[in-house]
């Protein structure tokens, strides 16, 4: 577990969309974090507007963290999208009624940008990884520089699944199912501390409608944002029975800056199927293989308690 003595530098790759909000607006405020760069790819929406999320999201919260839009589609397959549950701008629609944000985003691929930025190491706790959407920058700064791994302190990902409930397909979770190989590269790549958060555990904490509803008072620019860009999906979640808004991305960022919200975890050996017409985009995780060295550590129970006191204290203007 990693030893907290000081903001932990962060890269953040990200497509974007209401969780990726969440997220981000967490990195942006918390103390326990220093983003250094975001980059932006392909998923929820497409790259371009992914970029223009990220942009609206630091004018909202007042920061200023070099922007660089990566890949505008999978390694092998289709692109796909969440607009469906994300709204058509991947933030509820927010864009509509909001001033467009006139930052630039940095001329160098997100690709490049990883890997400059990864083999910059300040100081001794290294930098943290934290990706949020389909995996494709970097699996493709993978194929630039292949020992970009021993750059990394510690890579979070949300993505995939622990007991093949899929969100995309029946089996896949969204992040990997929209670009499998490029997952498949990344759990294979020799990173030495990778923890992931599955679509399950994200399933499993919620949180209440109620206790969401009363974290957008009082009223500031945060809540004000946080409300819009949750309407549209809220509605989506409801229809589906949801007990509360899920917020995977946001889970994983709390890993990523609160380690001590863990509350237990699993080493495995794990890879991603890219050949099966049925199960391309699963997370296989080899649970009987005992044998296998581990690659990765599956986060399935975290407290939420603190996920909501850290979120209250983001919206309220704290942190």
């Amino acid at each position: 577990m990693l030893e907290l003595s000081a903001s932990i530098p962060l890269v953040i790759d990200t497509d974007a969309g209401v969780d990726d909000a969440f997220a981000l607006m967490l990195a942006l405020a918390s103390s326990r974090g220093h983003p250094l760069a975001i980059t932006t790819v392909h998923g929820n929406v497409p790259v371009r507007q992914a970029t223009q999320n990220v942009c609206l999201i630091q004018d909202v919260m007042g920061r200023e963290v070099p922007v660089y839009e990566g890949a505008s589609r999978p390694l092998l397959s289709e692109p796909v999208d969440a607009v469906s549950i994300m709204g058509p701008d991947g933030l509820g629609g927010v864009t509509a009624w909001m001033q467009p944000s006139m930052r630039q985003r940095r001329s160098n691929h997100a690709a490049i940008a990883l890997t400059q930025w990864l083999r910059h190491r300040p100081g001794p706790a290294g930098i943290t990884l934290v990706t949020l959407g389909p995996l494709t920058n970097l699996a493709l700064a993978l194929a630039l520089q292949p020992d970009l791994p021993k750059y990394v302190t510690r890579l979070v990902i949300m993505g995939g699944t622990s007991e093949a409930r899929g969100n995309a397909s029946a089996v896949a979770e969204f992040n990997f199912f929209a670009d499998p190989e490029a997952a498949a590269r990344v759990l294979m790549a020799g990173f030495k501390e990778v923890w992931l958060l599955p679509w399950e555990t994200s399933l499993r904490y919620p949180i209440p409608w109620s206790d969401f509803d009363a974290l957008l008072f009082p009223e500031n620019p945060r809540t004000q944002f946080a409300r819009h860009i949750t309407g549209y999906l809220r509605e989506r979640l409801q229809t589906l029975g949801a007990a509360g808004l899920v917020l995977p991305d946001f889970l994983a960022m709390l890993v990523a800056l609160y380690p001590e919200s863990i509350r237990e975890s699993l080493a495995v050996q794990a890879n991603v199927e890219i050949e099966g017409q049925i199960g391309r985009g699963l997370l296989a995780i080899s649970w009987y293989q005992t044998s296998a060295e581990p690659n990765l550590h599956v986060v399935t129970h975290v407290d939420v308690g603190r996920g909501v006191e850290v979120l209250r204290s983001v919206l309220a203007g704290g942190e």
